[in-house]
């Protein structure tokens, strides 16, 4: 048995606890004076963004110059007086390509006060993504790693979605077909999903520089990334590890287009390898496409082409097996890798 004394100690503390415990449930908590004031002005709130995975992210404060890319961390950018593409890009740490290429601005065109322009965090493109496109096919389009992609745009299980905005760290305007959002005078908002209406392809139109090709065909313009070189045609083999290429057939032969814009570097009649009567034009990014075994040629090196415009004619020259044989062996190139043509047809 415990003595007196002991039994009257152990009363008082716990009376104390008690006390303490119910004093410290009503009154409210300390906080100190440097956290309530401070000699620059009130404290901003905290501003959050719910996405759609769960996840909650805390948006950073960006005053009067824009709103904050919930998932590339991109921005928009309201031009002052006195402002260059240059001067906006050396304060962000970009190239001024990358501004005007997000933004489809003519080079040299000047910008005015209180135009919005999209920055992005890195230098490259900003893609939207097409019906069917994968992670994967779209990094091969634009030649960079599929992990670099996705951690720029925190893609998760590599799950995208048709009109979802894509930043491309590293790429550039042409091979992956580089879809902007078109700018109709409405503010502009980032990050947004955008229907097809709201979408417009980079590939400058000139049927001016069609005039005085024979015979003068041309194809109908498709909004993939690279155009169909026949029409009516069919796939009669496929990429693969022994065929670096597709071979696409119209019945009875056809006439041959350029896949995008670009300038001859070669138009070569004869064997050429197997190739027969070839033609290889040369685009942006580092893409070369290549159109074999043709049976006439209307172009010569050194000419512009124009997307969808007439080449040459289909044929079986070079190595082609069969009398009924013909067809177009076409091939894509990015950086000297030759690539499934796929990846930019569909």
């Amino acid at each position: 048995m415990r003595p007196p004394l002991l039994r009257w100690l152990s009363l008082r503390v716990k009376l104390g606890c008690a006390a303490v415990f119910v004093l410290g449930s009503l009154l409210p908590p300390y906080v100190p004076k440097t956290a309530l004031a401070s000699d620059e002005g009130p404290i901003a709130s905290q501003q959050f963004l719910f996405v759609e995975d769960g996840f909650l992210l805390k948006s950073s404060s960006l005053g009067v110059q824009g709103s904050r890319l919930a998932y590339g961390e991109g921005l928009i950018h309201r031009v002052q007086d006195g402002e260059s593409l240059p001067s906006i890009a050396r304060r962000y740490g970009i190239t001024s390509e990358t501004i005007r290429w997000a933004n489809d601005l003519a080079e040299g065109k000047a910008l005015q006060p209180g135009q919005e322009l999209i920055v992005l965090p890195v230098d490259g493109v900003l893609h939207t993504v097409q019906r069917g496109q994968t992670l994967s096919e779209i990094a091969q389009a634009y030649d960079v790693k599929q992990e670099a992609v996705a951690e720029q745009n925190h893609v998760r299980d590599g799950k995208i979605v048709a009109g979802q905005q894509l930043i491309i760290p590293g790429g550039k305007p042409g091979a992956g077909g580089t879809m902007v959002a078109s700018n109709d005078g409405t503010s502009l908002t980032f990050g947004q999903r955008l229907g097809d209406a709201q979408l417009r392809l980079q590939l400058p139109q000139d049927p001016a520089r069609q005039r005085g090709l024979a015979p003068a065909v041309g194809a109908a313009i498709t909004q993939t990334a690279l155009q169909m070189p026949c029409q009516n045609c069919i796939i009669t083999q496929y990429f693969n590890a022994a065929h670096y290429a597709l071979d696409i057939q119209t019945k009875g032969g056809g006439p041959i287009f350029a896949a995008e814009d670009g300038t001859v570097i070669r138009a070569d009649k004869g064997w050429n390898g197997g190739y027969g009567n070839v033609i290889e034009v040369e685009h942006a990014n580092g893409m070369i496409t290549l159109y074999a075994h043709n049976k006439e040629l209307y172009v010569k090196e050194g000419d512009s082409v124009t997307r969808g415009q007439q080449m040459a004619w289909m044929g079986n020259t070079g190595l082609v097996h069969g009398p009924t044989g013909i067809h177009i062996h076409f091939e894509v190139r990015v950086n000297g890798v030759k690539k499934n043509p796929l990846l930019y047809l569909e």
